[in-house]
C-alpha cells in the first residue's frame, strides 16, 4: 500500500512538472496527501504540539501519531499542500529524545532528535536522497496564514521557550587498534574500562571489558573486540543544566603482549572538558584517541562521549 502511494505521488509530481513547462501560471495542483480525518490516530507522545518547519517557515501540528498542516505551502514547486493534510504518519517515540515517522511529502522515513530547547532535528532518507530540517516548537496555533499562489510567509509565533532539563552523557570505549613499525606477530590481550570522579569525589567506572587485538604487518589490521561499545557497559553521567563537577576522566586497564608479563595502564583524557565546552546537541558526539601501551607496536583506544539528553 505504501509503495503504491509513493508511485502515485511521484507520478503526480512528474505530471505537474510537465504542466509547469507548458503554463507556469496554471501549473499548481493539489498535493496527493491524505487529510487528518482520513488517517487513523496513533498514540500521543510528549512531543505533541505545534511546530514551525525550519526550511519553509510553515506550521504543522503533531497530534496522536500524525502531523497535519496548519499553514499551506507549495511542495516541489507545483504541489499545493493545504491545511489539514497529513505530512507525517506513524509518528512514534523510540527513545527518551528520539522519534520516528513516515514523511509523506519526502517519501521516506524521518528520524527526529529532540534538543534541549524542544526543537526536533530531523533527518529523512527520501526518494530523492537525504534531507534535514528542524521542527521549532511554538505555542502559537492561531488561524492559518494567507494562501497566495506560490506560498507566502506563515506565522511563526513567538520564539520557543527553552526547556530546562538535565544533561545526560554516555561514554564508552569505541575501538582499539595497533599502530607502529613492528607489527608482525603482535597481539594485545587484556581488560579496559573508563573511570572518572563525580562531584562528591567518588570514583565512577564503566564495566570492565575484555579485549583481544591482533596486529598484522601488511594489509588491513584486524581486531577482535570483546567489550561493549554504546551498550550496558557504557558509563552514563547526569549533569544539572547549570552544573558540572565531573573530573579526572581516564581510560584504565591491563594488557599482556604475547608471553610478556601483564602490565597496567592509566591514561587521562580531556574529552569531558571538550564536550562541556562544545555544548553538544542531543545525539552529537566527540571522540579522543589515546595510546595506552607499547613501543614499536602500540595499542590505542578511542573514547566516545555522546549526549543522549
Amino acid at each position: 500500500m505504501q509503495t503504491k502511494f509513493k508511485n502515485i505521488l511521484l507520478a503526480g509530481a512528474m505530471a505537474a512538472g510537465s504542466l509547469l513547462v507548458a503554463s507556469p501560471a496554471q501549473a499548481q495542483m493539489r498535493a496527493l496527501l491524505p487529510m487528518a480525518s482520513e488517517v487513523e490516530e496513533g498514540a500521543a507522545t510528549d512531543a505533541d504540539g505545534t511546530y514551525v518547519v525550519s526550511t519553509i517557515n510553515k506550521r504543522i501540528t503533531i497530534e496522536n501519531g500524525r502531523a497535519y498542516v496548519v499553514d499551506p505551502w507549495t511542495h516541489a514547486l507545483v504541489l499545493r499542500v493545504h491545511p489539514g493534510m497529513v505530512t507525517l504518519q506513524n509518528f512514534r517515540q523510540t527513545g527518551p529524545d528520539q522519534f520516528e515517522a513516515d514523511d509523506l511529502p519526502m517519501m521516506g522515513k524521518v528520524v527526529f532528535y529532540r534538543q534541549p530547547n524542544g526543537a526536533l532535528q530531523g533527518v529523512v532518507n527520501g526518494a530523492f536522497g537525504e534531507a534535514k530540517y528542524v521542527l521549532v516548537p511554538t505555542d502559537y496555533a492561531g488561524e492559518p496564514a494567507p494562501d497566495p499562489i506560490g506560498g507566502g510567509p506563515g506565522g511563526d509565533g513567538p520564539p520557543p521557550v527553552p526547556v530546562v532539563r538535565d544533561r545526560i552523557y554516555r561514554l564508552h570505549v569505541s575501538g582499539g587498534e595497533c599502530e607502529g613499525k613492528s607489527l608482525l606477530r603482535k597481539r594485545f590481550r587484556g581488560q579496559v574500562l573508563i573511570a572518572m570522579t563525580d562531584p562528591d569525589g567518588e570514583n565512577m567506572t564503566s564495566k570492565q571489558r575484555n579485549f583481544d587485538v591482533f596486529c598484522t604487518k601488511k594489509g588491513q589490521r584486524s581486531q577482535n573486540y570483546r567489550y561493549y561499545n554504546d551498550g550496558p557497559g557504557a558509563l552514563e553521567i547526569t549533569l544539572p543544566e547549570a552544573g558540572d563537577g565531573f573530573s579526572g576522566l581516564q581510560i584504565r586497564g591491563t594488557y599482556r603482549n604475547l608471553a610478556a608479563p601483564r602490565s597496567g595502564f592509566s591514561k587521562g583524557s580531556r574529552l569531558l572538558d571538550n564536550a562541556m565546552g562544545a555544548d553538544l546537541d542531543v545525539n552529537q558526539s566527540l571522540t579522543d584517541d589515546i595510546q595506552v601501551a607499547g613501543n614499536k607496536a602500540t595499542l590505542n583506544f578511542t573514547i566516545t562521549i555522546k549526549r543522549v539528553q
